[in-house]
């Protein structure tokens, strides 16, 4: 039976520090890859993880078998995770194995055990882990490593960072709101980390230094559109406070109606700015776009008149008199709003869609 002993390098220390790539096959080829990543980082847990596959290669009496060492990315998550399938599935396309033997370093290399089983049935999973001294000079030294690592900092030094400074500036200025920030800046975070959403950080901050050297009107419009909803967020949260009676549902309804009007604003700002961008760069008109301008106040006045009726509703008001003047108003200027957008849409679809068949001819 072809076996296939899979050692993991799931952020691509072997890669990082050797310039190795991946996969790396065979006996011969995995042992110099090891010692390579010895001689840079001894004390590299992937170097264990690697001799440990080629020593099970070793004891196995059925030499049917190969060593395979594929390699993520630094950025662990979805992109280091599609590098991973990518390698296996060309491994595995060569090779053709009946069973894997999967060895690893620890349990963050152990969540693409199923990645690996949807492919290859696994016939065992060894975990290689390092002994250390238990004195108090081994203790120290591990966590001046556990410092400098730059994995660990990422995932345990950057949140307790995070905790210090809010909490430090807070004090400072003699605010009572420090420990809240710090329990929300921490909430964010580990969403952050559950969800593994570190991508999209990354997107943002790219989009944003990108937006700068090119003077992008988009980022520009999307600061501007943000600010208006942390405002209208701010602005509903002072008014929801000063009603002095109300259930939390009726709270909630009230925060809703104060904002939902501005959140609306945000979004024209910001397809505005994306509009003049793409209209003055590329001289192409989003004429998809002009559907905003009548759909979004149609969703406003449609969901503020549905908010007026929660709101009597939850205050026990007869239903004769849920439908005001004003509330009908808003319901009809909806729909209308609506319908117009509507109209426009396929009007401006079908003479931009004959525009480009005339130009393609």
């Amino acid at each position: 039976m072809r076996i296939l002993i899979l050692c993991i390098d799931r952020d691509n220390d072997l890669g990082r520090k050797t310039s190795i790539s991946a996969p790396v096959i065979g006996r011969k080829k995995n042992l110099e890859a090891a010692e390579q990543l010895a001689l840079v980082d001894p004390e590299e847990s992937d170097v264990n993880c690697m001799f440990s596959a080629i020593s099970t290669y070793d004891k196995l009496k059925d030499k049917d078998a190969e060593i395979v060492t594929i390699c993520g990315d630094i950025e662990i998550g979805p992109q280091s995770d599609q590098i991973l399938s990518d390698q296996l599935d060309q491994v595995i396309a060569t090779y053709k194995p009946e069973g894997v033997i999967l060895v690893t370093d620890g349990a963050e290399d152990e969540y693409i055990v199923p990645l690996v089983e949807s492919r290859v049935k696994i016939n065992s999973v060894k975990r290689t882990v390092v002994r250390q001294s238990q004195g108090l000079e081994g203790t120290y030294y591990l966590l001046a490593r556990f410092l400098e690592d730059e994995k660990m900092q990422k995932k345990f030094v950057l949140p307790l960072s995070l905790i210090l400074v809010i909490w430090g500036f807070f004090a400072i200025i003699g605010s009572s709101v420090g420990f809240a920030a710090v329990l929300l800046i921490l909430g964010m975070y580990l969403l952050v980390r559950v969800f593994h959403l570190e991508w999209v950080a990354t997107e943002i901050g790219n989009e944003v230094s990108a937006g700068l050297k090119s003077g992008k009107i988009t980022l520009f419009a999307n600061f501007l559109a943000l600010f208006v909803i942390i405002g209208a967020f701010l602005n509903a949260y002072n008014i929801t406070r000063s009603v002095s009676s109300g259930t939390a549902f009726e709270y909630v309804l009230l925060f809703l109606d104060n904002v939902i009007w501005w959140v609306v604003v945000a979004t024209l700002i910001s397809a505005a700015g994306r509009f003049t961008d793409v209209y003055l760069r590329q001289k192409t008109i989003l004429w998809n776009y002009s559907i905003l301008l009548f759909s979004l106040p149609a969703f406003g006045l449609i969901a503020s008149a549905m908010i007026d009726v929660l709101i009597k509703l939850s205050q026990a008001a007869a239903v004769t008199t849920l439908l005001t003047p004003l509330i009908f108003i808003k319901i009809v200027g909806g729909i209308v709003a609506a319908f117009i957008g509507m109209i426009l849409y396929h009007r401006m679809e079908g003479y931009y869609a004959e525009g480009d068949n005339q130009v393609e001819m």
